[in-house]
């Protein structure tokens, strides 16, 4: 499952109901909101975390925040005292380690697994079996080099961007496809000028993008 587009997903039908709700006069949606907004922070830090725990500065920023947001919010705690202390050195080892910690060019091997949150990756597989994976990038960015790779039969890539944008570039010779739809966001496959054999290598990507891009080249 991709954790990014589920995630999207359900905070999406979450405000849909809210407003539903709102309108029928069940409850205040801007008290709701109000109240349990962090959630949507400490969530997105748990699935970045889960998708990449080598990235785990930012997403600990999330949760560590978000939940002493929402502990406030709902009068659970009276101060945010303990965790701002907390958040600052998170910060700090964001800002001494950051390279490290949450980009840097890694190998995917025969297939991808990648979730980018308020950040950058970039990886390379130089396999020449590469079936896909998934790629996500939501408030950052993502780099995946197939230059140096083959691909296996039936290769699919399944990709996700929102407030952000991934760049999947492919040897000559390969024929992309692309499936998909873009919600206030785009396209763009500079592949698809290519003239190739009917029996070339193809890679077929399935691709959302909200407020985003997706980039395919050479």
């Amino acid at each position: 499952m991709n954790w990014a587009r589920a995630f999207f997903g359900i905070l999406v039908i979450a405000v849909g109901t809210l407003l539903l709700l709102d309108n029928l006069d069940v409850l205040d949606a801007g008290e709701v909101i109000g109240t349990w907004w962090p959630i949507v922070l400490v969530a997105a830090g748990v699935i970045g975390l889960a998708a990449n725990p080598r990235h785990w500065v930012v997403p600990a920023i999330l949760i560590l925040g978000g939940g002493g947001v929402l502990l406030r919010t709902t009068g659970v705690i009276d101060s945010l005292g303990f965790v701002i202390p907390v958040v600052v050195i998170l910060v700090g080892l964001f800002l001494l380690f950051g390279r490290d910690s949450l980009s840097g060019r890694t190998e995917a091997g025969d297939s991808v697994a990648s979730f980018s949150l308020f950040a950058g990756s970039e990886m390379a597989s130089h396999s020449k079996g590469f079936q896909g994976g998934r790629v996500g990038a939501v408030f950052g960015g993502a780099e995946l080099d197939l230059r140096d790779a083959g691909l296996a039969p039936g290769a699919t890539l399944d990709v996700f961007a929102a407030f952000g944008g991934v760049e999947v570039r492919v040897p000559q010779g390969w024929r992309v496809d692309i499936n998909g739809f873009p919600i206030f966001g785009g396209f763009e496959n500079a592949t698809a000028k290519d003239s190739v054999p009917a029996d070339a290598p193809h890679l077929t990507i399935g691709a959302t993008v909200l407020f985003g891009a997706l980039e395919v080249k050479h």
